[in-house]
Parts: structure tokens; sequence; C-alpha cells
């Protein structure tokens, strides 16, 4: 696991207020739909929040690159480390 999936699963499990075992929340696991982190559309304005908060990255247009790393918790960390000008630390 990559420091950025690391930190940003507990930024998600904060800030999101899950109640699953943060264990069990792992690089593949998706982000919406019951099979991950049952999380749906309503959720993308709080994890693109929390996201711009604690790295420094935008996802505020949806077009195809930020629907693809809204998959997973490893293809979001995957593109908050393509997109991160600002530098923060993961």
């Amino acid at each position: 696991m990559t420091p950025t999936e690391r930190k940003l699963i507990n930024i998600l499990k904060d800030g999101l207020k899950l109640r699953m075992d943060i264990a069990l929340i792992q690089p593949d696991t998706v982000i919406f739909g019951k099979n991950g982190l049952g999380l749906d559309s309503v959720d993308v304005l709080e994890i693109a929040v929390l996201v711009d908060k604690h790295f420094g990255v935008q996802l505020q247009d949806q077009n195809d690159e930020v629907r693809a790393a809204l998959t997973n918790i490893a293809s979001l960390a995957a593109y908050i480390d393509r997109h991160n000008s600002a530098g923060v630390q993961p």
C-alpha cells in the first residue's frame, strides 16, 4: 500500500464517517456501491472537498479521467499523485 493510499483511506474513513473496519479497506476497494465503501453519487462532492483539503488536488471536472479515478482507492490515490501540484506530502 502506498503512502497516498494509506492517507486517503484514513481521510475517507474519518471524513465520511464510514462505519466499516479500516482493515477491510484496501487499495482495490471500490468507492461506490454495496460491494465497496457503499458510497453513492451524493458523496462525490464530499470526497472532492476532502481530497482538495488534504492533498491540494481538485476533482472539479467530471471528465473520463476523474470518473476513472473514482473507481477504487488505488485509482483515486494514483490520480492524486499525478495531480498533486501543491506538493502536499501523503
